[in-house]
C-alpha cells in the first residue's frame, strides 16, 4: 500500500469512506480534526476528537468530557482491565475499516505489530532492562 500507487490511492479511498462516517457511527466524539498522511511508507488517518456526554447526572454542568462515558453511550461497556470501553471501541473501528477495505478488495493483513501500551512504570522497568 505504498505511497503513490495504484493501490496507495485505493488505500485513500477506503481511508476516506472510513472518515466521513465516523460521526454518524460516533456521536459523541465530536472530531475537530482529520488528517490524512500520505508522507509516509502506508497511507493512514489522524483523528482528533473531544468525548462528550449530555444528561450527565453527576456532579457539574450536565455535558461534561469524558471519555469512558462517551464511549459507554454509544454501547461499549468495560469488562476487565484488558477489555476496556477504549479497547472494545478500538477493535470495532478496526472491523469497520477492514470491512471496508474487504469492499474494495483489500484483505487487512494483521501483523500484530503494535505493541501494548504501558503505564509509565512498567515503561521504565522495560526500558531499563535494554
Amino acid at each position: 500500500m505504498a505511497v503513490g500507487t495504484a493501490e496507495g490511492d485505493l488505500a485513500v479511498k477506503v481511508l476516506d469512506e472510513y472518515v466521513k462516517d465516523f460521526q454518524k457511527r460516533n456521536p459523541m466524539l465530536r472530531v475537530f480534526g482529520c488528517y490524512l498522511h500520505q508522507d509516509e511508507a502506508t497511507p493512514h488517518l489522524h483523528i482528533d476528537f473531544i468525548p462528550y456526554v449530555t444528561d450527565w447526572k453527576g456532579k457539574g454542568m450536565d455535558t461534561r468530557v469524558s471519555l469512558k462515558q462517551a464511549l459507554k453511550s454509544l454501547g461499549f461497556q468495560g469488562g476487565n482491565k484488558h477489555d476496556t470501553e477504549l479497547n472494545q471501541w478500538m477493535n470495532h473501528e478496526k472491523k469497520v475499516l477492514a470491512e471496508s477495505a474487504k469492499q474494495h478488495g483489500i484483505e487487512w493483513e494483521q501483523k500484530g505489530t503494535h505493541e501494548e501500551h504501558l503505564d509509565v512504570y512498567n515503561f521504565k522497568k522495560k526500558e531499563r532492562k535494554k
